[in-house]
């Protein structure tokens, strides 16, 4: 019976640890929220409109995809050409999956992307 408390115990602390774990993109959330920011200058709603156009990229892209539209973000086609070459990825699919996510925040955030 001990053995089972103790499985229990195990399992739901796996849990709760799984479930708090961080989130690897919020340094990058953070850095698209600014940006979006700076670009939206003093619009009554930015920070909504921000908020929300980071939140449906963060659901839409896959990680090639975030780390890709992050390089662009960034201005740095340099680094993106880079990490092109060295992960062999498909430049089209990527740009395919990024406007795509545009596309969609621009819906459901009704912005001008």
């Amino acid at each position: 019976m001990a053995k089972l408390k103790t499985l229990i115990l195990l399992v739901l602390a796996g849990f709760i640890l799984v479930g708090c774990g961080s989130d690897p993109r919020a340094d990058d959330k953070a850095v698209l929220t600014e940006k979006l920011l700076e670009v939206q200058g003093d619009a009554e709603n930015a920070a909504d409109v921000a908020e929300c156009v980071v939140g449906v990229m963060d659901e839409n892209l896959d990680d090639d995809a975030w780390t890709a539209f992050m390089f662009v973000a960034n201005d740095d086609e340099a680094g993106a050409e880079k990490w092109l070459e060295e992960n062999e990825v498909d430049e089209d699919a990527l740009e395919a999956a990024i406007e795509s996510a545009m596309a969609k925040a621009e819906a459901d955030c009704e912005v001008d992307l």
